[in-house]
């Protein structure tokens, strides 16, 4: 798992310690990964990892989802060097989709946003609907991780946690909605972030870990009970419309 490089100091100082989603892949575990299964609701709401798609570029591996039919979004700084029409390896449930490849359309100059298109087999479900995040309300997201097995890329997970009310924007990576999500780690950059009732909140494009705000009085803790973890969210509305004026650009571009 590696640090957040995006070449944006201002991001570092103003997010604190920012870890990005891109894990390095190892060369061993390039031929394969190990897929979690997942039924398509959990606990009574819809469940990340359906629409969750795991992105393998050649220094890194992040998510993706299902923004419109044909249209996958993920952070465009997993696939920073790459021009449009680069193809990106994508896995997911083989329940649901086989591996393929997916081809760069554009990536944003204004938001951490790239857009991909899939293949046509590659059949995922798409968000049911949008969602504002407000703050406290539960949330749940998926990614994709590193495992200890060199002959694996990684594992894809869902995590759960609940928003801060808390907002930041940085350059280059967009408005962001800080979301404390327990186990978020690299590789979950480009991931979808769900409400309680299964409506798209945003994408994660950004991770940190900060101490846990703690009472005098409380007996000590070990340091790993005094961090949290948290997420920049890029808004399902920030992305949408971004995504529309992608497309609009490289479609007249096209003429």
């Amino acid at each position: 798992m590696r640090r957040l490089r995006i070449g944006l100091a201002c991001a570092l100082s103003l997010l604190g310690t920012v870890g990005g989603a891109g894990v390095v892949p190892s060369a061993a575990g390039r031929q394969a990964e190990a897929v979690q299964q997942s039924p398509v609701v959990v606990s009574g709401r819809a469940d990340p990892l359906a629409l969750h798609v795991t992105v393998i570029v050649p220094r890194a591996i992040g998510s993706a989802f299902l923004l419109e039919p044909g249209v996958l979004v993920t952070a465009g700084h997993l696939v920073k060097g790459l021009e449009p029409g680069a193809r990106v390896t994508l896995r997911a449930d083989p329940a649901r989709a086989a591996a393929g490849e997916a081809v760069l359309i554009a990536v944003s100059r204004d938001l951490d946003l790239a857009l991909l298109r899939p293949p046509a087999s590659f059949a995922l479900p798409l968000p049911e609907a949008d969602a504002t995040m407000a703050a406290y309300r539960p949330l749940s997201a998926a990614g994709a991780v590193p495992v200890r097995d060199p002959a694996v890329l990684a594992q894809r997970r869902r995590v759960e946690g609940s928003a801060t009310g808390d907002t930041m924007r940085i350059p280059g990576i967009g408005p962001g909605l800080i979301a404390r999500l327990a186990g978020v780690a690299p590789g979950f950059s480009g991931g979808p972030v769900l409400d309680d009732r299964g409506r798209l909140v945003g994408m994660i494009v950004a991770i940190r870990h900060r101490p846990a705000s703690g009472s005098a009085f409380a007996p000590r803790q070990p340091a790993s009970a005094t961090t949290v973890e948290e997420a920049l969210v890029l808004p399902a509305a920030a992305i949408r419309a971004e995504a529309r004026r992608l497309l609009a650009t490289r479609t007249a571009s096209l003429r």
